[in-house]
């Protein structure tokens, strides 16, 4: 398999992306090469850089990852080490953009990378300081979901927004965009603990973050284990 996806660009051009994309990581190395075709495909436009926070992966997510930014310097990395943690993860791979926009998806591809030109559109319109990939509004869908699995997520964003006082249809999300300095502010406060880092963003932020929804259709996972 071909390392030479991407066309390799000057470190001039690559100095100060318009997008970053946080990818955090655990053994996803078989993702990664599919992942960055999708993204090359969708972000044709747009000057952007993808960053995998990897939680030190034994199955080499992070070699390969560095093996890629040889080819193309859009690629980035950052090899955690002696930290895990899905929340920990975004949030160092987000303080470590200097993009004015900043998304943050899962590397298996279940997340819709077509969206991402409508969510940064939406920050650039000035329409919000986040944009949440949702699964639940008119547009979104969540059909590869069990009938179990539905319910469980339903009832969780059901009282995440109870807790919140926010009608946000799915303040769970794992699929979500923010202007890079609005999240700096509320950084410091941020738990590195635990899964829902856009649900610890919402709760500390309260009514400091204007917040709209993209819906999107949840796909599901074509290598690895969820």
């Amino acid at each position: 398999m071909s390392l030479q996806i991407l066309e390799a660009r000057s470190f001039s051009e690559c100095v100060q992306p318009l997008l970053s994309v946080v990818v955090p990581t655990y053994q996803e190395a078989g993702n990664l090469l599919p992942l960055l075709r999708k993204l090359k495909n969708a972000l044709s436009h747009i000057d952007w850089e993808i960053i995998f926070a990897d939680d030190n992966s034994p199955d080499g997510t992070h070699s390969l990852a560095k093996k890629l930014s040889l080819h193309d310097r859009r690629i980035r990395c950052l090899r955690r080490v002696g930290r895990r943690g899905l929340a920990g993860a975004c949030i160092d791979g987000i303080l470590s953009s200097s993009a004015p926009y900043v998304a943050v998806m899962d590397g298996d591809m279940q997340h819709d990378e077509m969206v991402l030109v409508r969510m940064l559109r939406r920050l650039q319109d000035g329409e919000g300081d986040v944009v949440i990939g949702t699964r639940y509004a008119e547009g979104g869908s969540a059909a590869v979901f069990s009938k179990q699995r539905s319910f469980l997520s339903r009832t969780a964003n059901a009282l995440a927004r109870k807790l919140l006082g926010v009608r946000i249809s799915d303040p769970m999300s794992g699929f979500f965009m923010v202007r890079r300095e609005a999240f700096e502010t509320f950084a410091p406060e941020l738990s590195h603990e635990g899964f829902k880092i856009l649900l610890d963003l919402l709760a500390t932020a309260k009514s400091g973050l204007r917040v709209v929804e993209e819906p999107y259709e949840f796909r599901s996972r074509q290598i690895g284990e969820s």
